[in-house]
């Protein structure tokens, strides 16, 4: 029988999860459900555990030897402790024991494979995942960014997570802190930053799926949203890629899907630095991979 790991990637707005092979092979379809991240305590750890469950119905029975789980931070990952508080998201776990709460609900069903609950730093995984799996193989230095309800890094030297104190890199590997245009880059490159432009620009706070449907349907000032977010990123991303010097920027997280509308500043700056741009298909597949092989 063929081990399998239950993996998932837990993020602000949906959690995704799947079975994966030891190899980071799919052995189901991903699955994905809204997170509910502002539920009470207790609430969101059944939310959470159920989610997991309803995926490890599609494995054979005993096939399940652990699971892991790509979270966002901060967090203590070696204890599983949660540390997120006052980001909107998960506050309700703050000191909560995920180790020890998801596996007392997971072990009816996994039995001894609930005691192995690992966890990874949701972007440091996508950046592993991409590593070992993805198209940063090979790369002796990269450059991840995840877009979505904020704005996530991390950065790789030869083939694991740079240490910290590498010339160039800057504190944590985080970006999301830097400032940028009066703000910090989290404000403007994330979900809220996009509503923001999209506020000004036309009035109304789109999300990127609307935002985008309108841009490619020809409205000017939803191309013009995209233009900013599009030149933002562009600065952001700038004294990082002087800084670091990475081979490679790949980015991830939904918004890497309408690219088309925003990317060619980033484009353009790593062109003239003689840097290989990438967007991730599926970053949650990469994350999961990721946290697989923590």
């Amino acid at each position: 029988m063929q081990p399998l790991y239950l993996c998932a990637d837990v993020g602000g707005t949906q959690i995704k999860t799947g079975l994966l092979d030891t190899a980071g092979g799919l052995a189901s379809p991903i699955r994905r459900a809204d997170a509910r991240a502002a539920l009470p305590r207790q609430q969101l750890l059944d939310h959470m555990a159920a989610c997991l469950l309803t995926a490890a119905q599609d494995a054979p029975p005993g096939s399940v030897q652990g699971v892991r789980l790509a979270m966002p931070g901060p967090f203590d990952y070696a204890a599983g402790i949660c540390r997120i508080e006052g980001l909107g998201k998960y506050g309700a776990l703050y000191n909560a024991d995920l180790r020890a709460e998801l596996g007392s609900r997971l072990a009816p069903a996994l039995g001894e494979a609930a005691a192995d609950i690992r966890f990874q730093n949701d972007v440091a995984a996508f950046a592993l995942g991409e590593l070992r799996f993805g198209c940063a193989r090979g790369t002796g230095r990269g450059l991840f960014v995840c877009i979505g309800t904020g704005c996530g890094s991390a950065f790789s030297l030869g083939d694991s997570l740079a240490p910290e104190g590498t010339p160039g890199m800057p504190a944590g590997g985080y970006l999301y802190p830097l400032p940028l245009r009066g703000k910090r880059v989290d404000d403007w490159l994330s979900r809220r930053g996009l509503q923001r432009l999209s506020r000004e620009t036309l009035g109304e706070e789109l999300d990127g799926l609307p935002l985008a449907q309108r841009a490619r349907a020809g409205d000017a000032g939803a191309l013009a949203v995209w233009q900013q977010f599009g030149a933002l990123l562009a600065e952001a991303l700038t004294p990082a890629l002087d800084a670091y010097r990475p081979q490679l920027c790949c980015l991830g997280g939904q918004v890497t899907a309408s690219g088309a509308l925003f990317l060619e500043p980033l484009h353009r700056a790593c062109r003239q630095r003689g840097v290989r741009l990438e967007t991730t298909a599926d970053t949650s597949l990469r994350a999961m991979q990721g946290a697989l092989v923590t």
